[in-house]
């Protein structure tokens, strides 16, 4: 039988505009967000989204236009967002990190009425849209002069597209990920409740890319409920003094920027005594890098979110009370939430057999956009299919094993990548590693490596090879070890396996 959360409340579907204009009312002078630009009480903030709402109307646009935004970390991103939501159009938030012939792919495909950019990222556009560009200063400037044009009244249904986000494409090409102000309504109650406990004077940083879907939970959510959000670029050199400056409460980052974070010593209690929640998601974290997480910081709760752009994005959530006790899951069903395990013909299987994660409830993606094939196979029989292996236990707690595609066959032997990386993680001397499948003649695949080492390590194979040994089964260890200066990730964090792949199938590897 599926595991589903507890019912969400009927009553609990605020949208995320009207909520935000009634903190702003109430409590006018709080802060809402500190950023490189400055800083914002919710009555300066509405002033600024009511400002670009009649920057974007003096251009024709209207409800469900296209707004996409390739924009850092900073107060304009949020500014552009909450616009697009008072005047019941449709944001599109554009990776900062992608080349330019990827860019013009998602422009291409989405469609958009207007492009923002930061001004360094305008050679990123294509010429094919600049008549739909603008850079922010010019866009600003243009803001500026329309300060006294009448507004226009917009509102948007709880079913209508608030957001299209694309996907970072780790398994290949992009898709629009279609949020209704539903979806994104009811990421406001879980986070502020079920999930987080967010309160109204938390200060909740913002170090993650503000364009990922993962980030919006740490975003939109305080902003509903009248807390702060820090806002700053992810610099392992300045996070500790810029959270302890801010007096940071909440805390999100990748596994990624977690291994980085605790090569600092200042990354503890003793410099961030305010933190109370320290939460990751993105890909799974090894149980020794929890440990040491908790060590650092005995007062703060540790909590584990786990799901996908298409669960907009939460699935499920870990919180303190299992994090050491469970390890390896990724907890239970959040509220309105159902997780089921199916095998390769969409049966069901018994607790603690593995197979593909699906699921299903109201944090469900409207579809994928102008792309009714790829939706309907994702969302065959009324289940996403998540593409990630795991299994329930007995008690209805979710273990995700290893992506489907990153499954390795030895031999005829299953091998979850994973599951090699905890151990080779347990190594002193390993910063960072990925392990992925390569061809082989007999054995079908083989199993490779790849690690960073921690500053002033020198690991060799053999040592590698022998500290595996013992710690898991033989047919699961690494035949070869690459040992590189880092490892390439997306703007979410995840290692691009697939990029490694390539580069053991050109032989580079």
């Amino acid at each position: 039988m599926p595991v589903s959360g507890p019912a969400l409340p009927s009553d609990r579907f605020l949208l995320v505009w009207p909520q935000i204009q009634k903190i702003a009312r109430d409590f006018p002078d709080r802060e809402a967000i500190v950023s490189p630009s400055g800083r914002l009480t919710y009555r300066q903030l509405v002033n600024n989204v009511l400002s670009y709402l009649a920057g974007l109307q003096s251009l024709g646009l209207t409800t469900g236009s296209r707004v996409a935004a390739m924009l850092g970390n900073d107060s304009p991103y949020v500014i552009a967002y909450l616009a697009t939501l008072a005047g019941a159009m449709v944001f599109i938030p554009l990776n900062t990190r992608l080349a330019r012939p990827e860019v013009s792919d998602i422009l291409r495909h989405a469609e958009p009425s207007l492009i923002i950019t930061d001004d360094n990222l305008m050679a990123q556009v294509p010429e094919t849209f600049s008549g739909r560009v603008m850079a922010l200063s010019h866009w600003q400037r243009h803001v500026q002069s329309q300060k006294d044009a009448p507004l226009l009244l917009a509102s948007a249904s709880a079913d209508d597209v608030a957001l299209i986000f694309y996907t970072s494409g780790t398994t290949g090409h992009p898709k629009g990920v279609m949020l209704t102000h539903q979806n994104i309504a009811t990421q406001f109650f879980q986070s502020t409740s079920a999930l987080l406990g967010i309160r109204t004077d938390d200060r909740v940083a913002c170090v993650f890319p503000l364009f990922h879907t993962a980030q919006h939970v740490f975003l939109q959510p305080p902003l509903t409920i009248g807390a702060t959000v820090v806002i700053d670029s992810f610099s392992p050199k300045r996070v500790s003094s810029h959270l302890a400056d801010e007096r940071i409460t909440i805390f999100f980052a990748v596994p990624a920027m977690y291994h980085i974070l605790l090569q600092d010593p200042d990354f503890s209690a003793a410099t961030l005594p305010t933190v109370r929640l320290l939460a990751y998601g993105g890909s799974i974290m090894p149980i020794d890098t929890v440990w040491a997480v908790k060590q650092r910081f005995p007062q703060a709760a540790i909590h584990n979110l786990y799901g996908q752009t298409e669960n907009s994005p939460a699935v499920s959530g870990l919180d303190d009370r299992y994090v050491l006790t469970k390890p390896g899951s990724v907890g239970r069903p959040l509220p309105g939430m159902s997780v089921a395990i199916f095998d390769d013909l969409d049966h069901e299987v018994p607790p603690g057999v593995v197979g593909e994660v699906v699921t299903q409830g109201v944090n469900l993606m409207k579809g994928y956009y102008h792309d009714a094939q790829g939706t309907a196979l994702a969302l065959r029989g009324g289940w996403y299919h998540t593409g990630d292996l795991g299994y329930l236990d007995e008690e209805g707690f979710l273990y995700v094993i290893d992506r489907k595609k990153d499954m390795i066959i030895r031999g005829g032997q299953n091998v979850y990548p994973i599951e090699v990386e905890n151990v080779l993680y347990q190594h002193p001397g390993v910063l960072e590693c990925a392990v992925i499948g390569v061809p082989h003649p007999i054995l079908g695949e083989e199993i490779v490596a790849v690690i960073v080492q921690k500053p002033g390590w020198k690991v060799t194979a053999d040592q590698m090879s022998e500290f595996a040994h013992g710690r898991i089964a033989t047919y699961k260890i690494p035949v070869r070890y690459h040992f590189v200066d880092k490892l390439p990730h997306n703007a979410s964090g995840k290692i691009l396996k697939r990029e490694l792949r390539n580069l053991a199938r050109d032989g580079v590897l």
